[in-house]
């Protein structure tokens, strides 16, 4: 995607740490200050849940409730 924004073929709304994660010399990150923050999570086919899928997702969990940030 961000290709394709370089290239001058659109936009992409991305969060604030992909100018950390993603530098590009080609890509201009504009702050978008009244915008709401961007909010993930992890997500997977149903047919595809295993044990240790659900076993991350719990330690996931875990730690996000104990962060000073959530």
């Amino acid at each position: 995607m961000l290709t394709l924004v370089a290239m001058g073929k659109g936009v992409l709304p991305v969060g604030e740490h992909s100018r950390r994660y993603y530098p590009r010399p080609d890509v201009a990150y504009v702050p978008l200050h009244d915008a709401q923050p961007i909010e993930r999570g992890p997500v997977w086919l149903e047919g595809n849940t295993t044990e240790r899928v659900r076993e991350f997702v719990r330690a996931a969990a875990d730690i996000a409730e104990k962060s000073p940030i959530a």
